[in-house]
């Protein structure tokens, strides 16, 4: 019987400046879980039938005797082969030590809310044998589909590495004339990939040229889905760190200090802000940008979370093209609300943080940050190298020495940072239970989600885990995290 949890991972790895390896979890994806219980329900009703009814002889007569078959039908059973348990389904994350180009270990997982994940990773390290030693790491959570978040795992890395690969040979002189100036050519260069691709991605210049319905469909399927963009660039020759945001997914490096009683401390460093109707300066711009219109409404932006995305044409299109589109081509009615398009746009917020030994750079979908806050998520990752500590730089040999499990149930105030005076999470709230964090994982990944998703309540996180979509939604969201240790 297929698995009913709709966990799904995808993430792709690429090494040097071979761009064709990619990683996918070990674990198969599930069939849809409707047409699973739909066929067993045929198979045992089935079964049932000829195991209960018999027949019975009268005067020469063949009869059924009805009174044998059951009065009410059974009542549905889940079994435990129905499902994964929130342990199988967390053990599927990688990790991988690239061994070289200042970064010591990076450890990535994915976890579905929706039937088919929305979410993509893709990573690029650098090797110091290849002349870019840059490593670049991207995550992508998609919405309305898949299909800008996969598309975008597939190229935007690609074309930002070789963007960026040019850059001396382009501006060598302005660069020896004024070393400062990098920073500024790598952070525009940056936002010219993200806003090139998306120009690609919601042009209908073709579509409009051609009187297919099907082109249409078929070249408008990224424009329609839409996806935010985080990704980072490290340079380990300068030490610099970039991290570039289109969307509500966020990047926050914790920094191991020494606390004045000897112990081991984290400080935060938060690399991202939200790109939503919460932030001021993204309701400022867009007022600015839509006078006199109702952008901001309700804690959305037009009726979506983030106010900067890829795809999500149907805000950035003209009203007359979306007529357009629309009368020939299936294209979507334009919305009575849109009046000046474009609302968002793909250009990301870049900042730069010059990173230091032992730093660690924690990734996360707006799934994460849900249930997390920058301060727990970095404790957390804490909590767990003070056990996995000697396994970040990749030992030589596996110790033979088994060690002892951390049976310790954590609070908040118990993790090595200093906490935020406002919890503005939603989801423990929600379901009606308090924070407790345990530290079970070897992947520091699964160990952030496993403590967004319950934590030290196993049952819940069982629970959550085994949800499927669209109910999952309410309860829980596509959830991608990616943690970097820096050497």
């Amino acid at each position: 019987m297929s698995l009913l949890n709709p966990v799904t991972r995808t993430i792709r790895r690429t090494a040097g400046t071979r761009w064709t390896r990619q990683f996918t979890s070990s674990s198969s994806r599930p069939r849809h879980p409707g047409v699973a219980v739909a066929v067993s329900f045929v198979v045992a009703g089935s079964t049932l039938a000829l195991a209960t009814r018999r027949k019975v002889h009268c005067d020469h007569e063949i009869e059924e005797d009805l009174d044998a078959f059951p009065a009410r039908f059974q009542k549905p059973k889940w079994t435990i082969t129905q499902y994964l348990s929130a342990d199988q389904i967390l053990a599927g994350g990688p990790s991988w030590w690239p061994g070289g180009a200042g970064i010591d270990r990076c450890d990535a997982l994915t976890v579905a809310s929706n039937y088919e994940s929305e979410d993509y990773i893709a990573v690029y390290f650098g090797s110091k044998e290849e002349p870019d030693h840059k490593t670049y790491i991207g995550l992508f959570d998609g919405h309305n589909g898949s299909a800008t978040s996969e598309f975008l795992s597939e190229h935007l890395i690609q074309f930002l590495q070789r963007s960026l690969d040019r850059l001396p040979q382009q501006y060598d002189h302005l660069l020896h004339s004024d070393p400062s100036y990098e920073d500024e050519l790598v952070q525009d260069t940056i936002k010219y990939v993200f806003r090139e691709i998306d120009q690609a991605i919601v042009d209908p210049t073709d579509v409009l040229a051609s009187n297919s319905k099907t082109n249409a469909v078929r070249s408008l399927r990224q424009a329609y889905s839409g996806s935010c963009a985080l990704v980072s660039v490290y340079d380990p020759d300068n030490r610099s760190l970039r991290v570039a945001l289109t969307g509500d997914s966020r990047a926050v490096l914790g920094r191991k200090i020494k606390g004045g009683d000897g112990k081991d401390t984290y400080a935060v460093h938060v690399l991202s802000v939200d790109q939503n109707a919460h932030n001021p300066a993204e309701v400022a711009r867009l007022n600015a940008e839509h006078p006199g219109e109702k952008v901001v409404d309700k804690g959305r932006v037009m009726g979506w979370g983030p106010s900067r995305s890829f795809g999500n044409a149907a805000y950035k299109w003209s009203v007359d093209t979306q007529k357009k589109l629309n009368e020939r081509y299936l294209g979507d009615r334009p919305m009575d609300s849109t009046k000046t398009p474009p609302y968002l746009t793909a250009e990301p917020v870049v900042t730069s943080f010059v990173v230091k030994p032992g730093d660690f750079l924690i990734m996360g979908s707006d799934g994460l940050w849900d249930c997390l806050t920058n301060e727990e998520a970095v404790g957390l990752v804490g909590v767990w190298l003070k056990e996995n500590g000697h396994a970040v730089p990749k030992p030589e040999k596996e110790s033979k020495d088994k060690k002892a499990e951390d049976s310790k149930v954590y609070k908040s105030s118990d993790l090595p940072v200093k906490l935020s005076q406002k919890d503005d999470t939603v989801f423990y709230k929600w379901w009606r239970t308090e924070k407790r964090f345990v530290n079970r994982d070897k992947n520091v990944a699964a160990h952030l989600v496993r403590n967004a998703f319950g934590g030290a309540d196993g049952d819940l996180t069982n629970a959550l885990l085994s949800m499927t979509s669209p109910r999952s939604r309410r309860y829980r969201d596509d959830t991608s995290v990616v943690v970097t240790f820096f050497s």
